[in-house]
């Protein structure tokens, strides 16, 4: 009977066990869900070490798990966060002029919480660095206190402008002993022009001043190297412009012709086989400006005006340079450069009292050739022998050839007394250096001859010149029949009649003559 109680109590005990226990685990779940929605607050004041409160600081609140809340400290340096789930987080603090403040360990429970910050002024640190080497003295000449060298990215920071490059080194070697002035070095020659700056490897300013390796003192010395080719192709190319819509307008001009002005260059280099390489470099630049004339001139009545006029001032420039490497063998190497340049200009002259006849046209060009070859004899001898021809040709044309008008503190007008002037030089340059190294000591000798020729033609002052103190003694002198100031004859009579009565009539005059030599 017993055993037979016992079963009927574990079959009612299975029946119901599923629902015991669906039932315990629904009583475990509830206060767990309600222990997750639990939420508290933090709230408190930023303050400084002495207590002052610090307004508009940052304060983060970053939770174990999901996105950090950030406010700002109010006026009175308090801050508040509402409804934050329990758990842990992480404040941080930052306010400029103090150290950051973090604390990774705020505990929010159902209970609001206060926390004071207190902020520590942030101190700026200076770190010294003291080395054990004392600085050395450098007995190269070439290392001389006051030597400039630029490259790299020093000389990718100078104007692309090759006049403003120009300028900006001269400045840099500062002024020059004696009376003409700094000589610039291109590729060890003097004269030329000043390569673009693409082409240009290196530039050395006041190196070694007093070396007797040049005729002259060696201050205001620019001595300017340019690049050979490589042994990768490689190119680069830009274009710099400036328009008139950028610039404001000359009050003395009167109405202004658009104007601009565009500098084009590119470059390239590489390998010519395995014994040679090149370079070339090419640039053009144009500068359509414009001059303004401002001069009180007579019209056809010989009324005295004020004119105003903007003249156009072309002016086109092109510099090509090509370089070519090549090693003979592994003691020798040959370098040949050539560099042609010309400047060109029209209506030059003319601006403020000039007139526009008083223009001339103007044109520079210049060939330079230069060739070199550098020997390695043994281990301690080398020998450089360099030769350099420049051939320069100028000319010159006035616009008009008639005689000058000059009226003092009114207008220049009539043709340029300048006429026309043609110049051709020829330059030729020979160097031989030689570098001995024994031991401790460098000995170099060598020398330099230059020789030049020229030749060169002018019409100056031949048209001749009228010069007025005024325009008074224009109009005075001026008694033939009106027109155009230039068309002065070299002798200008000047009747004068007076009648005493019906029959009596004197006559008088007053010659006036120049001689044109």
């Amino acid at each position: 009977m017993l055993v037979v109680g016992i079963g009927k109590l574990i079959m009612k005990l299975e029946k119901y066990l599923p629902l015991a226990l669906i039932l315990f685990l629904i009583a475990g779940a509830v206060p767990q869900s309600l222990a997750q929605n639990e939420s508290g607050a933090l709230r408190g004041q930023v303050a400084d070490p002495s207590g002052a409160a610090i307004p508009g600081a940052t304060v983060i609140m970053t939770p174990a798990a999901g996105s950090a809340i950030t406010i700002k400290s109010d006026g009175q340096g308090n801050y508040e966060f509402k409804s934050l789930p329990a758990g842990k987080y992480v404040l941080t603090v930052a306010a400029a002029g103090f150290t950051l403040y973090e604390n990774e360990n705020v505990v929010v429970a159902d209970q609001p919480l206060r926390l004071i910050v207190t902020m520590d002024i942030e101190v700026e640190t200076q770190h010294v660095q003291v080395s054990d080497t004392a600085p050395t003295i450098d007995v190269n000449p070439n290392n001389n206190a006051g030597a400039i060298v630029i490259s790299g990215k020093e000389l990718e920071a100078l104007p692309d402008d090759p006049d403003e490059l120009q300028s900006d080194l001269e400045a840099l070697a500062g002024p020059a002993a004696g009376p003409n002035g700094g000589q610039m070095y291109i590729d060890g020659f003097t004269a030329g022009q000043l390569p673009p700056k693409a082409s240009i490897r290196e530039i050395r300013i006041n190196q070694n001043p007093f070396s007797s390796e040049y005729d002259k003192l060696g201050y205001g010395r620019i001595e300017v190297f340019t690049k050979p080719g490589t042994d990768k192709f490689h190119g680069q190319g830009f274009v710099m412009g400036n328009d008139s819509v950028f610039n404001s307008h000359n009050p003395f001009a009167g109405a202004e012709p658009g104007y601009y002005t565009t500098i084009y260059d590119g470059s390239i280099g590489g390998p010519l086989g395995k014994s040679a390489s090149f370079f070339f470099n090419g640039q053009r630049r144009n500068i359509n400006d414009v001059t303004a004339v401002n001069a009180l001139v007579l019209d056809q009545n010989l009324n005295p005006f004020n004119l105003q006029e903007a003249i156009p001032n072309p002016r086109h420039r092109t510099n090509l340079s090509p370089r070519l490497d090549y090693a003979v063998n592994k003691n020798n190497t040959l370098t040949a450069r050539y560099q042609y340049f010309r400047d060109s200009q029209n209506n030059d002259g003319v601006g403020q009292f000039n007139l526009p006849s008083q223009g001339y046209n103007d044109v520079s060009a210049e060939h330079t050739f230069q060739i070199g070859d550098t020997q390695v004899i043994g281990a301690s001898i080398v020998n450089e022998t360099r030769f350099q021809y420049l051939r320069e040709n100028d000319s010159q044309n006035a616009i008009s050839t008639d005689p000058t008008i000059n009226v003092r503190g009114a207008f220049g007008g009539g043709g340029n007394n300048q006429g026309t002037i043609i110049g051709h030089e020829n330059h030729y340059e020979f160097q031989n250096y030689t570098s001995m190294i024994h031991q401790n000591h460098t000995l170099k000798f060598g020398g330099r001859i230059r020789a030049l020729t020229l030749d060169s033609y002018s019409t100056s002052s031949f048209n001749g010149t009228f010069i007025f103190s005024s325009l008074n003694g224009l109009t005075d002198l001026n008694c033939h029949t009106p027109g155009d100031p230039s068309e002065l004859p070299a002798s200008t009579p000047c009747p004068v009649s007076y009648r005493y009565a019906q029959q009596q009539l004197q006559s008088g005059g007053v010659p006036y003559a120049t001689q044109l030599s």
